[in-house]
């Protein structure tokens, strides 16, 4: 929790026009000549003696200058601090590209002592993954018979969750369109680190090849880290040389992977994860929390009190 010592100016010249404020009502300070009455004769008022002058016009007069002390206050932007964010320009982009057909939902994967779908599993490993890329910015690109952007670049690993729990799935799998339209949409960040993780659960049936695609992301020097969820019985290590997945990522510098099951499959992101490291940034973004509001709503108060005075109460006769 802030502490009043912590209390800050965003911007504090806006506290300049204080002074002027205390010059400027000083010199006249409301105390002019009082309201007078016209009376046929003068001798009745000269026996009341001479009256107060200035009383409710000095009144009006400083609570005026306290309304504008306050809006000063309130233009200068007083504030606590109310956190830290990292600068994102440290961090790298990540674009998940993941297989949005019909397969996923198979409910094969082994948990524990039960089976959930592909795509249950798949999310409980990006979870783990996003939530500790603290620094990066992640979108997610779906394919199946066609391609799907799920979410745009972002720092809100909430989002990246909830969006592919949402996504209907779909027929086909056009692997290499999604490569090419997750590559798109990296670059339209060009002065930052790239790297993209492909994640099915078949072969490419549909749209690119995935090898042409590969060349497009290697061109645009974008990593790419391949994974493949098959049934234990269907992975072998002859597919690291064979397997367009695995050509994917030795064209690009990235790496293949297979997965039968939720823990292989989050400690393949686990070991993704470790290999993308990025440095830990040496600026982070203050968050404050604005407090102008406690200064702006008394002078307006007071602002209005005065208006209302001097129209009533307060109100001087010619």
């Amino acid at each position: 929790m802030s502490s009043l010592l912590e209390f800050s100016f965003g911007q504090p010249l806006w506290l300049l026009l204080i002074p002027v404020f205390v010059w400027w009502f000083r010199r006249f300070d409301g105390s002019g000549a009082s309201g007078a009455v016209l009376h046929s004769s003068v001798g009745l008022l000269t026996r009341l003696g001479k009256p107060a002058i200035g009383g409710p016009g000095r009144i009006i007069h400083w609570l005026l200058f306290t309304s504008m002390v306050f809006f000063a206050i309130a233009m200068a932007r007083p504030r606590l601090p109310a956190g830290e964010l990292p600068d994102p320009s440290k961090g790298i982009d990540i674009m998940l590209t993941v297989d949005c057909s019909g397969s996923m939902d198979s409910p094969d994967m082994p948990q524990g002592t039960r089976k959930i779908s592909r795509r249950e599993a798949l999310l409980i490993a990006i979870s783990e993954f996003v939530d500790g890329r603290k620094n990066d910015r992640i979108g997610m690109m779906g394919f199946a018979q066609h391609t799907y952007l799920l979410s745009p670049l972002t720092t809100d690993p909430n989002w990246i969750k909830e969006v592919y729990k949402m996504v209907s799935l779909k027929g086909g799998t056009a692997i290499g369109d999604g490569i090419i339209a997750g590559v798109n949409k990296l670059e339209e960040n060009p002065d930052r680190s790239k790297v993209m993780i492909v994640v099915t659960d078949g072969a490419n049936n549909a749209g690119v090849n995935p090898l042409t695609a590969a060349d497009y992301a290697k061109s645009k020097n974008i990593r790419i880290y391949a994974l493949q969820i098959k049934p234990l019985a269907q992975i072998s290590t002859r597919d690291s040389l064979g397997n367009p997945l695995a050509q994917v990522a030795n064209k690009t510098g990235g790496q293949y992977f297979q997965a039968s099951d939720t823990s292989a499959l989050v400690q393949i992101y686990r070991q993704i994860d470790q290999m993308e490291k990025t440095e830990v940034p040496n600026k982070n973004y203050m968050l404050y929390t604005e407090l102008y509001m406690w200064f702006m709503v008394p002078g307006l108060l007071v602002l209005f009190f005065t208006f209302v005075s001097s129209q009533t109460v307060w109100l001087r006769l010619p």
